[in-house]
């Protein structure tokens, strides 16, 4: 096969055209003109591969940012979890106080800035996504509430109902007879904390608050499926360093399988919140002319003997003499 490129004769639309002559003509080789045809038929299809792959590489892309996000939000709330059951043992495990730790721990997701406005700003957002958490209390249970109730003194001073926190290393190793737990087993206050985490990147944010569930988390909710959340959980546990005088988060040992979260702070307010939300398992006991006066002015309750095994010994040691603190402690 032969080239045959012609040459124009005159400047108008009509000119005549001469072909080349023989001698200047080039061979093309058929072979070349397949890999042309070849080559404009694989740029089509290269073409069509790329706008059928290109949403997929972008959902992936997206996709490991936002799990890079996820894992960095998991590895903070661990340290919120921690800071936020320091608060409670420190509280009498209030939830407010649990919550506001929380708060404190989540604040560097939410901050984003370096000076007093965005901090303040981040801290706001951190208590609206701690006030949204589910907080389950795991130990005590309301078995071992139970079984160690009694009246102490919270840090204030108060006489309060609850499970006492001194003394542990005095105190019987014994289980209660419901919890099968001992005090010094009741005294670790342990919390789970289901942290709904904000979905940003877009598109992915749909995918995995919808089918994202059951690889990063145990289960999603109704508002995860609403809000574009996902759900993060970390658990602490710590030593109460104060009675544990809040036992309407409680779970019973029947329900630790599928635990409930706890109420709010504000429905754990107040001196209602000092009192069991299971009056059936919680026996009524003597309430104290002088309740709100200070340490030094109340008398010790009464207690029978075994109840306090450090109380016990200094009793017998003592005597029931005016000089002996705890004189009021029969024996």
């Amino acid at each position: 096969m032969w080239r045959n490129p012609v040459i124009g004769m005159g400047n108008g639309p009509a000119a005549a055209v001469a072909p080349l002559p023989a001698s200047e003509r080039v061979p093309v080789s058929p072979h070349l003109l397949l890999q042309s045809a070849a080559g404009r038929r694989e740029g089509g299809a290269s073409a069509v591969e790329f706008a059928i792959a290109a949403p997929a590489l972008l959902l992936a892309i997206l996709g490991t940012f936002q799990t890079a996000l996820l894992y960095q939000a998991r590895a903070q709330l661990e340290v919120a979890a921690q800071e936020a059951v320091r608060a409670g043992t420190l509280h009498g495990a209030s939830l407010g106080a649990i919550r506001d730790g929380l708060a404190r721990g989540l604040t560097p997701l939410y901050t984003h800035g370096r000076d007093m406005t965005a901090l303040a700003q981040g801290y706001a957002a951190a208590t609206l996504a701690a006030q949204q958490a589910d907080i389950h209390i795991l130990n005590p249970t309301q078995e071992a509430f139970a079984d160690f109730q009694e009246r102490t003194r919270d840090p204030d001073g108060h006489w309060v109902t609850g499970i006492p926190s001194d003394h542990l290393g005095y105190r019987s190793v014994q289980p209660g007879q419901q919890s099968g737990l001992s005090i010094q087993d009741a005294t670790l206050l342990k919390i789970r904390v289901v942290y709904h985490h904000p979905l940003i990147m877009p598109f992915v944010d749909h995918l995995f608050a919808r089918f994202g569930g059951g690889a990063f988390a145990q289960a999603q909710g109704v508002q995860d499926r609403l809000l574009d959340t996902f759900p993060l959980s970390a658990e602490a546990i710590f030593r109460m360093q104060s009675p544990f005088t809040h036992p309407e988060a409680l779970q019973a040992l029947s329900n630790l399988g599928r635990p409930q979260p706890g109420q709010t702070s504000s429905e754990n307010a107040g001196e209602g919140s000092r009192e069991s939300a299971n009056p059936g398992t919680v026996p009524e006991l003597p309430e104290y002319a002088d309740e709100g006066a200070s340490c030094a002015e109340d008398s010790s309750p009464p207690a029978t003997e075994g109840t306090n095994p450090l109380l016990d010994y200094i009793n017998r040691q003592g005597g029931s003499g005016s000089s002996n603190p705890f004189s009021a402690v029969s024996e």
